[in-house]
């Protein structure tokens, strides 16, 4: 029978019978293995954990910046998040840098009794915290309780859930007996148990909650519970569930979410499918021999973009690439070419510079597979770089070129519709990237605050479509919805040029008055040269305007616009029939909460009537 969990035949009985002959065995090599003294003496990872080690010792004698009521409470009075995840996060990261540069000492080292002694403080800390989840995500309905809510699991409580299960199986020869009992009753009842008895709304989801939540359950299932008929039953009900995740995809791997949620998402369900697969030596699997789960696994490498950049659209960060031990698993789990390019480059740029010990994913779990995973020569040629793709149904295209003088260029552009994950109203966007200088760009994620998540979301810069490289006509954005969706007419990948043309009459509402709305991008590699045609009907005429946006200065020059970063300067002519009639500069909080600006390059039609030509070439001086 196929290993495919999702297979029918897989029933609880039958998986029953595939635990019993496997009994439970880690999935990170515990401390003390022959792994990490590999790592150690590995001059790549050597000098991505110096500035991490370097902390670690700092923090010895250092209690864990602690988790108050007036913490909890803080979202539910101001509606922001960093308030409190900024703590939460730290205590997390502490933990982390404490533990790995643990597995990381020798016997000799002379910190090692002290790195010992924290890493046990903070564990034991972080598993004595009341509840694990993060306010923005419990029921406020008992304001009693401060935003702690201990049966409650969100994504963090589900992290939180696979840490501890992590921490016993990398140093359950260090853990005192009873911290570990503990842990494995808490786990028990308040997750195993708890995810069996409710109906959580992340179990029917489409999006990142279903993976993330479902690998923190079974993940610390499969490394803690011995007893296979109930891990079976979480194993049954789990088979039942995780589909939908799959469904949130379509057949050409696309993640509206973004690679930054891709990362998170499909990169959490890419876990699960390895500690499964390690459970049952090969017998049970997530992916099976499914085509989609492949191009799943693809959309990643095929939506990264010199420099470091992504393809960003939707609540996605523009910058930080893939992590680097996803795709370094995806590469070997399935043999796949563009996900091998992606672990080369994603291995270089971090070693080019060095962790962030303050990122929130510079976590245990994250950390321990960047190590393992981490070659030892980066020196090596890399696979061949992703060609241009076309996601039919996630209605995006991304195109790379060389220009005749060798600056390298990187355009994306989508259609879709306005009620995606995480969706921003921004059917017709694009990217232009040179020699990995974001030029025209997109905000992505800003900071979450509760009103970002509310009816409120489309006030936000960086989910409307004043935000975003589009038109507004007769004063009117976008709106979100399924029915605002755009329509592609035709794409041409070729060898000198890409060409990508929508239409997106029916992302506009009634309200403006658009018979007809059609986009056409055409990008020549070689001349280096990028022009953008906008052709409309409308049936009132009151005001007209397309945007470029950019997060770079912007100068006007009479009818020109130029661009400048990084040694480059971009200029965008208007065509005849359109000019440039401004530039505008709006700010928003970037997702960590700190004020940034973008420049709003407003382009007009010299004269406006019911057809209408709006036209902007794009080339560097």
């Amino acid at each position: 029978m196929s290993p495919d969990l999702f297979d029918s035949g897989w029933n609880a009985a039958r998986i029953e019978e595939v635990l019993s002959r496997h009994p439970r065995r880690p999935l990170l090599p515990p401390c003390e293995s022959p792994e990490w003294r590999r790592v150690a003496a590995n001059p790549v990872a050597a000098r991505l954990i110096g500035p991490l080690r370097a902390r670690a010792e700092a923090e010895c004698t250092e209690p864990l910046p602690a988790l108050t009521d007036a913490l909890y409470a803080s979202f539910r009075h101001t509606g922001i998040r960093l308030t409190f995840e900024r703590v939460y996060f730290e205590r997390r990261r502490r933990l982390a840098r404490a533990a790995v540069s643990l597995l990381l000492s020798s016997p000799e080292d002379p910190w090692r009794a002290r790195l010992q002694a924290s890493m046990l403080e903070k564990f034991r800390a972080i598993f004595e915290e009341v509840s694990w989840a993060l306010p923005a995500h419990v029921n406020w309905d008992n304001e009693d309780a401060c935003g702690k809510e201990p049966l409650q699991i969100d994504l963090f409580c589900a992290e939180t859930a696979n840490l501890m299960a992590e921490m016993l199986d990398l140093f359950g020869s260090v853990i005192p007996a009873d911290l570990q009992a503990r842990v494995r009753e808490r786990l028990q009842t308040a997750v195993f148990e708890n995810y069996l008895r409710r109906p959580f709304h992340w179990k029917v989801s489409t999006n990142n909650w279903n993976a993330v939540c479902h690998q923190g359950v079974i993940g610390a299932a499969l490394a803690t519970v011995d007893d296979p008929h109930f891990l079976a039953e979480l194993l049954a009900e789990a088979r039942k569930r995780l589909p939908a995740f799959l469904s949130g995809f379509g057949p050409d791997g696309g993640c509206s979410e973004g690679p930054g949620y891709w990362n998170y998402g499909f990169g959490w369900f890419a876990v699960l499918n390895e500690q499964l697969e390690t459970r049952t030596e090969g017998e049970l699997s997530l992916f099976g021999v499914s085509e989609k789960i492949r191009a799943m696994a693809q959309y990643g490498p095929r939506v990264c973009l010199r420099g470091g950049n992504l393809v960003n659209f939707a609540d996605c960060g523009a910058t930080g690439g893939l992590r680097p031990p996803l795709v370094a698993y995806l590469a070997k789990r399935l043999d796949d070419a563009d996900c091998r390019y992606a672990t080369f480059e994603a291995y270089r740029s971090l070693a080019a510079g060095a962790i962030d010990p303050d990122s929130e994913r510079s976590d245990l779990f994250q950390l321990a597979r960047l190590l393992l995973f981490c070659p030892e020569d980066l020196s090596a040629p890399a696979t061949a770089a992703p060609a241009d793709c076309y996601l039919p149904d996630l209605a995006v295209v991304v195109s790379h070129g060389t220009d005749r003088r060798g600056h390298t260029w990187d355009f994306a552009a989508k259609a879709g519709h306005n009620a995606e994950h995480h969706n921003h109203n921004d059917c017709g966007s694009y990217i232009l990237n040179i020699d990995g200088v974001r030029l025209i760009t997109e905000i992505g994620s800003p900071e979450y605050v509760r009103d970002f998540f509310s009816p409120k979301r489309y006030e936000f810069l960086a989910a409307r479509t004043l935000g975003h490289s589009l038109p507004i006509i007769n004063g009117c954005e976008q709106p979100e919805g399924s029915q605002y969706a755009s329509k592609v007419l035709s794409h041409a990948l070729e060898a000198d040029h890409t060409a990508f043309r929508l239409d997106g009459t029916a992302c506009y509402p009634a309200e403006a008055g658009c018979k007809r709305f059609v986009r056409a991008f055409r990008f020549e590699k070689e001349a280096g040269k990028l022009t953008v045609e906008e052709t409309f009907e409308l049936e009132r005429t009151v005001s007209l305007e397309t945007a470029v946006i950019t997060c770079q200065p912007a100068t006007q020059k009479e009818n020109l616009a130029v661009i400048e970063a990084g040694g480059l300067a971009l200029a965008i002519r208007p065509a005849p029939g359109t000019r440039l009639d401004r530039i505008e500069q709006h700010t928003y909080q970037n997702h960590d909460g700190v004020a940034e600006s973008i420049q709003r390059l407003v382009f007009t039609p010299e004269t406006l009537s019911a057809q209408v030509r709006l036209a902007i070439e794009i080339e560097l001086l």
